[in-house]
């Protein structure tokens, strides 16, 4: 049992907090949680010179969301990878961490239970319960367990109990996502320290809703004095917490208050060449502005990543440097690899999926439609004036910065088969002033709002009843140059768009579009294209995964993982390979089934076939990791 911190004799508990933050608690408070929402948060709605609460494994956030400075980190329990992680971000100056708050002594002075770390010096290190446990109608609710209240939750009743009086909560979303726990991703060094209930949407077994919102309860009656506003995503915690609005009397968050701020950062990936060794891969920074001003606004070209797409998004940033310099974000999810959009130079920001609606009512839609709402997220950008969103199978071939123009939602109409009439736009380019109250309405009107298409194009045409058109120039579909060539004219172009069949996937010979692939190659720098062709000897190797639509095995088993019904991800793959061989992706998408479903050892022998198939070193990772958990739980 680690070590608890003790009071010394003559000394109330939570004296030494109290002074601790005397100095600040006149100033707002800002709590983030590691929720969804913690990830691009709404700058606009957070006073500039907040305190700035972190907790738990925050660190593997990709961006700095509230800059490099942590007024006081919280950890509720002992983690030794966590606690070793947490001093390596502190002593290479990744964060500017002053207080570290636990129950417990820190590693370095609890007794046979140090894992090897020293005393961190510049680090005041202080007690996290001393401060509920002056309030009776608090510290009763840290006498169970389970029903310990949250680390945020932890967080609030700290701050309120110090003496702020006006509170923030971010990321503290009361775990109602349920396609995201966290609002970063979990790395392998993070994941092998963590059991299967911290890794899955939802409350564990500790803690529930609610005796949180019990306690939350308890914090509002214990200090009535208090104003607290809610920049999180929970339509419950809204329930007791209104939702903040935007700071106007006052600076709100910017670059300008926090340099760090929203700026990609130095991220260690780690993986496993053996069992228990350690290996590690660095992300790095991208340099240079988020944004470029034009007119007084702060100006970006936006696009969305996910899986191979990082091969689209290099030739969509190769291109648009050769007519702007205004630079490219890419919003990327946590199966994109961020180190391939590093190494070509593009700024990463990280944000949890958004899955189709349409998945939860069962409904059947097409299996590359599962998670294009991620691209919702553009929305909620507020830290710029203005953005223009390129979809990551672009290319730009003529100067585009004239989108800029305006405060509408102006798009292209869309043409596909058919000539463009104008009633419906494509949501592959489009304009737009961000604006986190239209990404919380969008939010809202989700469940509820039909989509022609079964994608998010159908549903932003829902949403934007008034929109302008853009001239086609700006969004050309390749589909036009093949059924319309007389409407065609190559040197209008700006933005060529290759929907359908993208040019980085294999293709069988005489296709209609290779004399556009081609040109879409040559977008490529040479090591680039190197990378692309050995992904895809990778895929051949392996097997591509059926596409017989969302009614394959593999998109439907991929489709139930997502809803977190590993059963019936294992039910379908395991018929289908009682009829025939799996390919490595099924195989590798039955493994996740299993490890959701604790049957570590199933795991490890999917993988394994996996590997067989295609010897990657990602295979190899988890299949390490699989074999890993396994002789874990059975020494457990």
């Amino acid at each position: 049992m680690p070590t608890m911190r003790s009071v010394p004799l003559g000394r109330e508990p939570g004296d030494a907090e109290i002074a601790s933050f005397a100095d600040l608690i006149d100033r707002p408070l800002l709590i983030v949680g590691n929720g969804p929402s913690s990830a691009m948060p709404p700058y606009r709605r957070i006073p500039a010179d907040v305190v700035v609460f972190r907790m738990n494994w925050f660190f593997l956030e990709s961006n700095y969301h509230f800059g490099d400075r942590v007024d006081a980190y919280f950890s509720a329990i002992p983690n030794e990878k966590m606690e070793k992680l947490l001093q390596e971000e502190i002593r290479s100056a990744r964060y500017d961490v002053r207080r570290i708050l636990s129950p417990m002594r820190h590693a370095a002075g609890r007794d046979g239970d140090k894992y090897t770390l020293e005393p961190m010096n510049g680090v005041e290190e202080l007690d996290s319960w001393s401060i509920p446990a002056r309030h009776p109608r608090l510290a009763r609710a840290f006498m169970s367990r389970p029903g310990l209240p949250t680390t945020g939750m932890q967080a609030l009743a700290f701050g309120l109990g110090v003496g702020f009086r006006e509170v923030y909560l971010a990321g503290v979303d009361l775990y109602e996502s349920k396609d995201s726990r966290y609002g970063y991703t979990v790395t392998q060094a993070a994941e092998s320290a963590l059991k299967d209930k911290d890794l899955t949407p939802g409350y564990e077994s500790a803690h529930g809703l609610d005796s949180d919102l019990a306690f939350l309860r308890s914090c509002l009656a214990e200090f009535p004095d208090a104003t607290i506003r809610s920049v999180s995503q929970s339509d419950t915690l809204h329930l007791f917490v209104p939702p903040a609005e935007d700071v106007t009397e006052r600076p709100h968050l910017t670059q300008d208050a926090v340099p760090t701020l929203a700026r990609s950062k130095d991220t260690v990936e780690l993986s496993f060449a053996e069992v228990g060794e350690d290996t590690s891969a660095l992300v790095p920074e991208v340099g240079g502005p988020l944004w470029k001003e034009i007119d007084g606004r702060k100006c970006a070209y936006v696009t969305v990543v996910s899986g191979a797409y990082h091969h689209g998004a290099r030739a969509l940033a190769n291109s648009l440097r050769e007519h702007s310099d205004v630079p490219l974000i890419a919003l990327v999810t946590p199966d994109a690899d961020r180190a391939a959009l590093a190494a070509s130079g593009i700024r990463t920001i990280q944000v949890p999926g958004i899955r189709n609606p349409m998945l939860s009512g069962g409904r059947k839609i097409q299996a590359r439609f599962a998670m294009t709402y991620t691209k919702l997220h553009v929305f909620r950008l507020d830290l710029f004036d203005r953005v223009v969103y390129l979809d990551s199978d672009t290319v730009v071939k003529g100067p585009i910065d004239d989108l800029f123009e305006g405060d509408d939602f102006a798009a292209v109409p869309d043409a596909g088969l058919d000539l463009p009439d104008g009633t419906v736009f494509n949501s592959g380019v489009f304009a737009v002033t961000p604006a986190h109250g239209m990404f919380e309405k969008m939010m809202a009107e989700l469940n509820h709002t039909t989509s022609y298409d079964g994608g998010d194009q159908g549903f932003l045409n829902e949403f934007f009843a008034d929109w302008r058109k853009l001239p086609l120039e700006y969004n050309t579909t390749k589909r036009i140059y093949s059924h319309h060539p007389q409407v065609f004219n190559e040197e209008d172009v700006r933005v060529l768009h290759y929907v359908g069949r993208k040019p980085w996937e294999p293709t069988s010979k005489g296709e209609r579009y290779d004399q556009l692939d081609y040109a879409w190659l040559d977008h490529l720098q040479d090591w680039e294209k190197n990378e692309l062709v050995r992904d895809l000897r990778h895929m051949v190797a392996a097997g591509k995964p059926p596409e017989a639509g969302s009614s394959s095995p593999f998109r439907l088993a991929q489709q139930a993982n997502r809803t977190n019904n590993a059963k019936e991800a294992v039910r379908v793959l395991e018929a289908a390979m009682a009829e025939r061989e799996p390919t490595a992706s099924e195989l590798r998408e039955l493994a996740k089934a299993y490890r959701r479903l604790g049957r570590h050892d199933d795991c490890a022998r999917a993988l394994k076939q996996a590997y067989a198939l295609d010897p990657r070193r990602s295979v190899m990772r988890d299949m390490m990791l699989a074999q890993a958990r396994s002789i874990k739980k059975k020494l457990a």
